[in-house]
């Protein structure tokens, strides 16, 4: 009745090295985790440049804004910077 022959019964040790969680649970330290938050940093810079670039040159309005845009500093395709 006790379910001790499937691991219920008795502490066999430290359960939390067993348990997932989203924050790591012990291991929420892992080695190198600055060097992997760099790196991965880098990769998500290197990704999202191009495509902000590519975004300001595609960029087009068919009105002109009645309020300052902020990509009107960068975007090629407004003409004149009067607004």
């Amino acid at each position: 009745m006790g379910g001790a022959e499937h691991g219920h019964g008795e502490a066999h040790g430290d359960f939390r090295t067993k348990v997932w969680s989203m924050t790591g649970g012990p291991n929420c330290r892992p080695k190198h985790w600055k060097r992997n938050t760099a790196i991965a940093m880098v990769g998500v810079f290197l990704i999202c440049i191009p495509i902000a670039m590519k975004s300001a040159e595609l960029e087009q309005r068919p009105h002109q804004p009645i309020r300052p845009i902020p990509s009107q500093l960068w975007c090629k395709n407004f003409g004149n910077k009067e607004y």
